[in-house]
């Protein structure tokens, strides 16, 4: 018994000392998120601009184009420059993850970050599983912190009955140790600036599913249907999360989530917007907005494709500088003969 103590004590006291070591030296596990991140690094390191964080997963990387966005600010006279920080499949803890180790590594902390808030992330809080078992982004993801927050969503109820439950339990006890011992780090460790360079905006040209004229008279046309329940443990973690932000001197945080085709999605967000009277939340339930998306632009019910994001970001430039959380423009260029991406603006 005292050799096996002391195995598992030293086993222990080594993965803790191999995990503070790598976090100090900004070690982490590669993969498109750290690529994301040594590209979010390289572009504040070349504009010493303040900079502005959108943070989601895929709906946010198809439909943000963060140099379109950047453009049509500074046109305006806003001098933040824009990086879209999203994965797809990234549950809300991985984001939070990535979005930490990328705090520590850059120089100076974003001026606002934009959170992404969506159903189909809140509903689940082991959303990794759905993605890749036993991958480096799911294991990673499950650090301490992470865990936590695991298992309080677990705790907080099981929407898709006890048989979901027990499984993502099951999940979760053979993801833990793997992460906590840091196995397979060191094959996989890059220090965050080193990583290769990754856009985090991917821009789609080609449908992945035609979205037809009944799906969007189905839901895009719909009228907004009530929305009463909200994952209290996703609102808890957002919670959680702000209160990181601003120790770490993020000035502003604010809420947003892109259009989708189905209306209780959208629902969702606006229920959310609605309790955050005192928050920036923007969600996408615009009739005009979304009348304009009402074509071929779309990816598939849930992505559009790059024109959709075209007509997004013109839509969501105006929300973000018309809510006051970029301040007051630094400049008040002439407009009225300037043109921006071919149009006046």
């Amino acid at each position: 018994m005292r050799a096996i103590t002391a195995f598992v004590m030293g086993l222990g006291l080594t993965a803790a000392l191999i995990g503070f070591g790598s976090n100090q030296a900004q070690i982490v596990r590669d993969g498109p998120y750290a690529q994301i991140a040594a590209n979010a690094l390289h572009t504040i390191k070349e504009d010493p601009a303040p900079y502005v964080l959108f943070v989601g997963a895929s709906y946010s990387r198809n439909a943000i184009n963060d140099q379109s966005l950047t453009r049509r600010l500074r046109a305006h006279g806003y001098n933040q420059r824009v990086i879209t920080f999203a994965l797809e499949g990234a549950s809300l803890q991985e984001r939070d993850l990535r979005l930490r180790q990328f705090l520590r590594a850059a120089p100076r902390p974003p001026d606002t970050v934009f959170l992404e808030i969506s159903e189909k992330f809140d509903r689940n809080p082991t959303y990794g599983f759905e993605i890749a078992k036993f991958s480096e982004r799911v294991i990673g993801q499950f650090d301490p912190r992470g865990t936590f927050w695991t298992v309080r969503g677990l705790l907080g109820g099981a929407p898709d009955g006890a048989a979901a439950l027990v499984k993502n339990t099951i999940l979760l006890g053979l993801h833990v140790p793997l992460n906590w011992l840091n196995v397979g780090l060191f094959n996989e460790a890059v220090r965050l600036q080193d990583a290769p360079k990754l856009a985090s905006y991917d821009p789609q040209d080609t449908p992945r599913r035609e979205v037809t004229e009944d799906d969007r008279q189905s839901g895009l046309r719909k009228a907004l249907p009530p929305s009463d329940h909200i994952y209290a443990w996703g609102e808890e973690f957002r919670a959680n999360q702000r209160a990181m932000l601003q120790q770490a001197g993020v000035r502003h945080i604010a809420y947003y989530f892109p259009p989708v085709i189905d209306a209780h999605e959208r629902a969702y967000i606006h229920a959310i917007c609605e309790r955050r009277t005192d928050e920036v939340c923007i969600a996408p339930v615009d009739p005009a907005m979304l009348a304009a998306l009402d074509g071929p632009v779309w990816f598939d019910e849930e992505h559009l494709l790059a024109p959709g994001a075209a007509l997004y970001d013109r839509w969501l430039a105006g929300r973000v500088m018309a809510s006051g959380v970029l301040g007051t423009p630094e400049a008040h260029p002439k407009l009225a003969l300037r043109t921006l991406e071919g149009e006046t603006p």
